[in-house]
Parts: C-alpha cells; structure tokens; sequence
C-alpha cells in the first residue's frame, strides 16, 4: 500500500488546620481469570472462554477509609464538567459477533483480548479528560476495539495513492467562482434527506469503493429526490484492470476512471456485497447510473470542498486514519492536532459542515462514531482531509 504524500505545509481537596487528613485507600484489584490464563498458554484450549477485563466503564467499589499523615497541598482545578454520550461502549463479546469472529488458535484469541484491553484503558484515560473539558471528543469500545495498531492499518487502511493530474480530464468540471461566492454558513445532506444505510466495510479496503459509490448516490438524490443504493461489490471485482486491488485497496481517480469507461454502476440488491474479491460479474443492462464526467478539486483548498458541498453533493475525501484515536473515535468535534496531514490512508464522504467542522460519513458501520458519522475540524486540513476530494457528475 502506498501513501499519497504531499509536501509540508478531581475533587478539589481541602485544608485542614491538622497535619492528619482522611484520605480513601482503595483495595488491590482481583486478578481475573483472563489474567491468569494469559500467564499460562499453554494451560488453554481452543474452546477455553475468555471474559472481557474491561468493560470501559468506571468499577467503583466502596474504598476503606484510613488516617494517613500527610502535608497540606495546593487544590487542584475543578472543571466544569461535561456530560459524555451515554453508550461509552461496547463488551469485548460483543465486537467478536459484529465482526462474525471465531479464533482457531488460542494465540488470537488472547491477542484479541489484549489489544482490547489496551484500548479500553486509552478510552478511559482519554473520556476523563473530556469530562474535565480538556478533549472536544470522546472515544469508545467499537467494533475496531478488539484491534491493535497493526492490524487496524493492515485490514481497514488500504487506500491506494491516487495520481494528480492537472490536465483538463481531471478539472474540467471542478468548482466555479460563482459557487465559491455563494456558500451557505452551514450544510447538511442528511437534513435534506440524503440518509443512506451505516455501511461496514468489514475486513475488505474498499473504502474506495464505497466513498465514490456513495458520492453517485448523493448526485443521484439531488436530481431525484430518491435514495438508490449502489453496487459496492461491483467496484471491487471489476475496476482491477484500471489499477485497483479488490479487497486490499483502491483509488479514488481509479474507481472513477473505471466507471466513466465502464458506463455506470448496478443496484447493490442486483451485486450484493460480501466484503470479499470475487469474479467480475457486472451486467450493462442491468445498470442504473452513468457516469457521465468527474473532477477532483484543487489540493488544499477547503473553501472548494465547502463549496462542492453545498452546490454539487457529497464529496468522497481521501484522510488520514491511522491514530488510535481516529480509529476509537465515538462522538464530538475530532481535532487530535497528532493526525498528520502528510500521507492518507482511507477515504470517507463528506456530507456537510458547521462553522469549524466537517461532516463525514465512514464505513465501519453504526456503532463507530456518531452512528458512522465523525465530525472533524475545519480550516486546518486536519488529517490531510483537502488533499485529495473528488466527485462524480451522472
């Protein structure tokens, strides 16, 4: 996989008059069966069950107040606090049916289990914060959670590097002046009525796929009126001759290269999708959208993307998935200045924007972020959102 890269642009404590404070001590953890088994492989079979450690939620248990001798300190700030959404997460069993999962060695299993665990004290450890006001999101136990880094890059980070061509193929239709001058404070598509199903990618790259895909069906409804759910599976077994990769990855350009040749896209009730590459299978009769031209917009440029938005339709976006963060991200406005601009790695579809924020829809189904959706900020190419944006005219 390559990346497209661009050049660089708590109670407040109280005095006391006594050297003597009372103080809570809380009781050692118990070890858990997990825990155990987890220092004895060798103890385990296939079939041996493993109960999640982490539950994401705060255990509290009634601490044991003791006399501690101790030198009075400064208070610490109390902030005002912020009320998190209500779902926090998820059960590690519950991500295991989500993702249809099932573990033939005891290695995975425990693998599975640690990257949860893992991820379930970063959600902790970052929502605490949030409470505090010192984080504009909150983060979750999603159906990524059971995921370490490596293997989140691997299986859902599979954007190909799209080529910029600044040839009248590919900006013949982008954003005119006019446009630029007449832009809403705000957009929603959803609130138009453009409410597509919360998709899951599951282990497939093809968010290529699904964000160009998606993009038509937004062009589709502004004309009509009428939502029309297109073939996802029909990208990735056909577009390989235009240099795409089935399941482990694709381009934004490519996909839209192949559907301009091709001459349009089946219903996805007529080429199901199965998260997997299979044998072309596409019939021309039985499409139901050309592609009649396309554009990507100028690089960097987040006034055209707002611009594309609110005139012409959703705009799928190449971004940069890779932090922890993104991929636990569950509600707010996301703006972890960590997220590099630098290299993308997925693409998504923006939908709208507010003042100082992004709408996009994501691919790895309703219980990620805000039922699929994540809200960004906007004006700082956060993530590398305004490298690469695109679109198709049908």
């Amino acid at each position: 996989m390559e990346d497209y890269r661009v050049p660089a642009a708590d109670d407040q404590g109280s005095k006391s008059n006594s050297p003597t404070h009372r103080v809570s001590a809380t009781p050692p953890r118990p070890v858990h069966e997990s825990s155990k088994a987890r220092a004895d492989p060798a103890s385990l079979t296939p079939d041996t069950p493993l109960r999640p450690v982490c539950e994401c939620l705060e255990r509290r248990q009634s601490p044991a107040v003791v006399e501690v001798a101790m030198p009075d300190t400064p208070p610490r700030p109390v902030y005002e606090p912020i009320s998190p959404p209500a779902n926090t997460g998820i059960r590690l069993t519950t991500v295991r049916k989500i993702n249809n999962k099932s573990y033939y060695r005891v290695y995975d299993k425990l693998r599975s289990l640690e990257a949860f665990n893992e991820n379930c004290k970063l959600v902790n450890d970052h929502n605490k914060l949030y409470k505090y006001g010192d984080r504009n999101f909150t983060l979750g136990t999603n159906a990524l959670a059971d995921l370490n880094t490596d293997a989140y890059l691997k299986r859902y980070l599979r954007l190909i590097r799209s080529q910029r061509n600044t040839s009248t193929e590919d900006m013949k239709e982008v954003v005119g002046m006019s446009h630029l001058e007449n832009v809403p404070d705000s957009f929603d598509w959803r609130k138009k009525g453009f409410t597509t199903l919360a998709h899951n990618q599951q282990n497939c790259g093809s968010c290529y796929a699904f964000s160009i895909a998606e993009s038509i069906e937004g062009q589709i409804f502004k004309r009509t009126g009428k939502l029309l759910s297109l073939s996802v599976q029909q990208i990735v077994d056909c577009s390989i001759s235009f240099g795409n990769q089935g399941c482990t990855g694709g381009s934004l350009r490519n996909t839209l290269r192949y559907l301009q040749a091709t001459g349009g896209l089946m219903r996805s009730s007529d080429y199901k999708y199965v998260s997997k590459k299979e044998k072309c299978q596409f019939v021309g009769d039985l499409a139901v959208t050309n592609v009649s031209s396309w554009a990507i917009l100028p690089a960097h440029n987040e006034n055209a993307i707002e611009a594309a938005v609110a005139h012409i339709g959703p705009v799928a976006v190449s971004i940069n998935a890779a932090p922890k963060t993104f991929q636990l991200y569950s509600h707010g406005i996301y703006d972890d200045l960590s997220c590099s601009s630098a290299s993308v790695n997925h693409a998504m579809l923006i939908v709208g924007y507010g003042k100082d924020f992004w709408i996009l829809k994501n691919w790895w189904g309703e219980i990620w972020g805000e039922s699929g959706y994540m809200r960004i900020r906007k004006g700082i190419n956060l993530c590398g959102i305004s490298n690469y944006a695109a679109y198709a005219i049908v």
